[in-house]
This record gives structure tokens, sequence and C-alpha cells, in this order.
């Protein structure tokens, strides 16, 4: 079943990149994987399912998970204002349809957070780009530059919000601060709630926010593709944390967990089972039920509202037919390569994973290298999720 994107591969410039296909029969799972590539491009060491990679936006689910734990035991609520557990989050500016800073009408809440609904850009740098941004006058460009380099270097930075809560879909930071919101009415750091109640649980041992000093040789490299329909991908001059850990105390829960595919299938394993796995309930089915409910605004992704950096020439970005649940895409795309209501999510480093309940197959896809969606990339995700899916 691999010899299709084996071929793409081969054919390709992606340094390496692992696939998993899981299939649920009854109450089992069948896992099939293959890796291509060299685990650090150059060594002896072929990449394997136990070498580590950086999920960027595929830690939204594992917070969004932790989130919902803490709804279902009273320490949260979907609903109610976010201010309430996070202080931070009272009174921030929203940017109007005259390019003005007026003040909130409504409060954020937790819903809005995790639904991409509160108004939050990824960072006020992001703004940079978006046609919006053109429009302002040059004070207004350099606060908002100014506060998109604050908030770069410090992700929690409050900033100025696109829109009222819940009245339009941006895909932002709100993960970040949902993982904020769970450190405080736990008194646990991020990294420790999910350790306790997700990864030891789920038997995740090569899964992390900050990783041990032993696992360090495991990470895969991060890289670049450098240039419009250039061939080459060059290795990033770091190899460590995403995020300089100094800046802040917070562990920021929209990008910053590592892991392995053996690791994360596990994970993806308990969403199709709605919440379980083994003999650990994660979550409730009732809990997961209302994570992939699906929003009210199509996931709209323009060309012009991303960095160039970050999505690249080579960046497929696509207007499509999605809805964001709770930290989880909903497809509705009658002409993409997974079937109407998948269960989807991808991280900025070329990850991804998706899932359809109905005919209980999986597909994870594993590369470390920017722009996310990048053509070669993208091409060998559709084939995959093409031929599992049929």
């Amino acid at each position: 079943m691999f010899e299709k994107i084996r071929k793409l591969f081969d054919e390709n410039s992606v340094k390496n990149c692992h696939f998993i296909y899981l299939k649920k029969n009854g109450e089992d799972f069948e896992t099939n994987s293959i890796s291509f590539g060299k685990s650090h491009w150059s060594n002896d060491d072929d990449l394997n399912g136990d070498h580590i990679f950086r999920l960027m936006s595929m830690s939204k689910p594992i917070t969004a998970i932790a989130a919902m734990q803490l709804v279902e035991r009273g320490k949260l609520n979907l609903d109610s204002p976010a201010e309430e557990v996070l202080p931070e989050l009272e009174n921030i500016p929203v940017l109007n349809a005259d390019n003005k800073l007026v003040k909130q009408s409504k409060s954020i809440t937790l819903r809005h957070l995790m639904s991409h609904t509160s108004g939050f850009a990824y960072n006020s740098l992001m703004m940079i780009t978006s046609k919006k941004f053109r429009k302002l006058s040059t004070f207004m460009k350099l606060y908002l530059f100014m506060r998109g380099i604050v908030t770069y270097i410090y992700p929690f930075s409050k900033g100025p919000r696109l829109f009222e809560a819940g009245s339009n879909f941006k895909y932002g930071t709100g993960l970040g601060f949902v993982g904020m919101m769970i450190e405080r009415v736990t008194g646990q750091t991020l990294e420790e709630y999910c350790e306790e109640n997700i990864f030891n649980p789920l038997n995740m041992t090569n899964t992390f926010f900050t990783i041990p000093n032993d696992k360090k040789d495991k990470i895969v490299p991060l890289g670049i593709r450098q240039g419009k329909n250039s061939k080459v991908i060059r290795k990033m001059p770091f190899i460590g944390q995403p995020y300089l850990r100094f800046w802040r105390k917070s562990y920021y829960g929209g990008t910053e967990i590592f892991s392995s595919p053996n690791d994360y299938s596990k994970f993806v394993q308990c969403l199709m089972n709605k919440g379980s796995f083994n003999d650990h309930q994660i979550i409730s089915e009732l809990s997961f039920n209302e994570m992939i409910k699906p929003g009210d605004f199509d996931q709209m992704f323009e060309r012009d509202d991303n960095y160039n950096f970050l999505m690249g020439e080579n960046g497929r970005i696509k207007n499509k037919m999605n809805r964001y649940g709770l930290g989880l895409t909903i497809s509705f795309d009658p002409n993409d390569s997974r079937p109407v209501g998948s269960i989807a999510h991808g991280g900025a480093a070329c990850t991804f994973f998706s899932f359809n309940l109905e005919k209980q197959k999986a597909a994870l896809i594993f590369s470390n290298f920017y722009p996310y969606n990048d053509k070669e990339w993208h091409d060998m995700v559709v084939a995959f999720e093409k031929e599992i899916y049929a």
C-alpha cells in the first residue's frame, strides 16, 4: 500500500517522512507504517516511528483534551468569561471595521479560545501581510508591528484582536491561552498536567514539552525549503525547544509539544475510541462529541493573511470548506483527499493526521520542515489519504 508514496518520495527532495495507517477492527487497531530517509538527513540512522518531531499545531488537540478533562471536573467552563480564570484576558482591544482600536463588547470564553473565534490572530505579526493591515495609518502599522515583535518573542502578549469574540474565525493563539488557564486552575505546569493526565495514561513515552537530555539525539532536525520551486531544503540553526523558555514561565499549549509518530498514533487511537484508550477513559464520549461539533464559520486560510516564511512560496494553503470544532478540524470539502466528516489537524512543520469514524481509519504523516503544506509533501499526503480512505 505504500508503493505510490515510496515512488513520490524517491522522486522529490523531502529529506525524510514517516507514515502510519491505522485501521480499527472491533476493539483492536491494526497498524501499518513506513519510514523514508535518514533521521538526521546525512547519517546512517534510518528514520523510524520512535524519532521525535516538533508537533507545532498538532499540540493543540492535546491541549484541548486537557481542557475538556477540566471542564468535566468542574474546574473550567466552556461558556463562562475566561477572564474569571485568566484576568489578563479582560478588556482586550478590538480592531474594528474602521481600523480603530475599540473596547470589547463581550467577554472571551474558553469555547472562543478553543475554536479560534476569540479574535486573536496567530500573533500580531500575521497582520503585517494582511489586506487589512495595508489600509492602516503609519502610526497604527508601527504600533501593531511592535506588538507583533513582542508577541513573537512572548507568545502570550495580549495584542489587539481582529474582531469581537464569536463573530468570526481566525486561526490563532487561543490554545496558548487555554494552556495558561489549565495551569491557573490546577496549580501545575501544563507539562506536569499533560504528563500526569494524558501522556502517562496513553503510554506516550517519547512525548514532552521539554526534551530530556537522554532523548535529544532522537530529535529530527528542522528544515526549510530555500525559495520558490527550490529543490534545496536546509537545516535550520536550532534543534531544541521552539521557544526560549526564559522569556516566560508558562508552557505554550498551541505549538510546544514534541512527540514521536508511534506515540501520537496512541493519541489518535484514543480520539477514534471517542476518548478511551485501553483501560483509561481520558475524556468522556460526551466531551469528545462536543469537540467535533462544527463551528459556525468556514475555516478559511487566505494566502494574503499568512507569514511568507511560514507558509512559503511553495506553500499550498487553500480555502477549503472545513469547520473548526474545539481543537480539531472537521472536513466538509467533497473534493478533498479524505471523506467528508473526517477529523484532522496539522502542524506548521509538515506534520498531519486525519481519521474517519465511519470508515474507522486514520492517516498520520510526520516530516519536520517549512513551509507547511509544501507541494512535494502535500502530494504525498494526498496520495496516502486517497489510498487508505478509498
